[in-house]
């Protein structure tokens, strides 16, 4: 591998990484208002996005481990915002289901979320947007 490859290849990690940074710590004061953590609003959006979800799935949908959604739904369980459900079919298997008020308060906070997530990408064009996620599915195909 050249130099001039490696020197590319780390300039991408940079800006993926520095990227995701300060995107990440914009999302996590604006959850703040809400008094939710990140973790605790992506949990929340994957659910009301698919519905009843095993929490084994959840972790695989967020790229995180098991022990971390445990913890993250222990709390929005603690606020009524989602409960546990065991499968009828295995008993192994524990679902997280958002309640009637853990749904009315993603759909209060999605709409300022997606307008946060347009301003955040304001400087692309849609086909740039469009581009720009063919290639970060490349990377990590």
């Amino acid at each position: 591998m050249s130099t001039v490859t490696q020197n590319l290849s780390s300039e991408i990690w940079k800006k993926i990484s520095n990227g995701h940074s300060k995107i990440e710590k914009q999302h996590m004061k604006k959850m703040a208002q809400y008094k939710l953590t990140l973790p605790q609003f992506n949990v929340m959006e994957v659910l009301f996005n698919a519905g009843t979800m095993p929490l084994k799935k959840i972790s695989n949908e967020l790229n995180v481990t098991g022990a971390n959604i445990t913890c993250v739904v222990d709390n929005l369980e603690k606020r009524d915002f989602v409960v546990r459900i065991p499968s009828k079919t295995d008993r192994r298997i524990i679902n997280a289901q958002l309640t009637e008020k853990g749904k009315e308060i993603i759909k209060s906070i999605f709409p300022e979320y997606l307008s946060l997530l347009d301003e955040e990408t304001t400087n692309l064009e849609d086909s740039e947007k469009k581009e720009f996620i063919r290639l970060l599915e490349k990377l990590v195909a």
